[in-house]
């Protein structure tokens, strides 16, 4: 199976999930996320504006913020093919780009080092590697990234990836039931 074959199986199976099932287990992980922040002392995090079909991130960016933490979503030059994090300020200040994804409606304040990146996908190794949207945006911008990259996913998105030389795996693995340190599962596989 390919990539792309991979990710609207997975996409379907992420759509039939139960909805109170589902609202359940974002919730387990955003109480997860805020702790595992908080233990850090993390200061800044870069996080994406959710997509309807995505796990919801505007009540950990809400929180986030309430408690004095820098927020930066990511913004892509389509063009160019690039990314940047770009300062959030409220969801007042937030507008849809040409692809419709939202995004902060002033992108000038950057910081492409926050503390702590939230990487978004769709199927994830227990070694960090995973399978995204296939824009490739994340792992070019990861490339250069030297803070900590954490995933929240559901149990049922762990399997099997397609590894290529350009993928940049993620550091901490966080689903409902368990944290997963990837990157010590990467030097024990080593």
């Amino acid at each position: 199976m390919n990539k792309k074959d991979m990710r609207k199986e997975m996409m379907d199976r992420l759509a039939s999930l139960d909805p109170s099932d589902k609202k359940r287990k974002e919730e387990t992980l955003k109480t997860k996320l805020l702790e595992y922040i908080s233990q850090l002392n993390i200061t800044s995090v870069g996080i994406v504006l959710s997509m309807p079909h995505e796990m919801d991130t505007d009540g950990i960016i809400s929180q986030l913020k309430s408690q004095g933490i820098e927020i930066y979503t990511p913004v892509c030059n389509y063009d160019q093919k690039v990314m940047n994090f770009c300062e959030f300020s409220s969801f007042d200040a937030v507008v849809k780009d040409e692809k419709g994804l939202r995004v902060p409606e002033d992108a000038e304040r950057v910081n492409n080092a926050p503390g702590l990146i939230l990487v978004p996908g769709l199927i994830y190794s227990q070694t960090g590697y995973r399978i995204g949207y296939g824009g490739g945006y994340y792992d070019k911008f990861l490339a250069n990234y030297t803070g900590l990259k954490v995933s929240l996913l559901f149990e049922e998105q762990l399997g099997e990836v397609i590894v290529e030389p350009h993928d940049i795996p993620v550091d901490i693995l966080i689903t409902p039931e368990r944290t997963i340190d990837a990157a010590e599962k990467r030097n024990e596989d080593a």
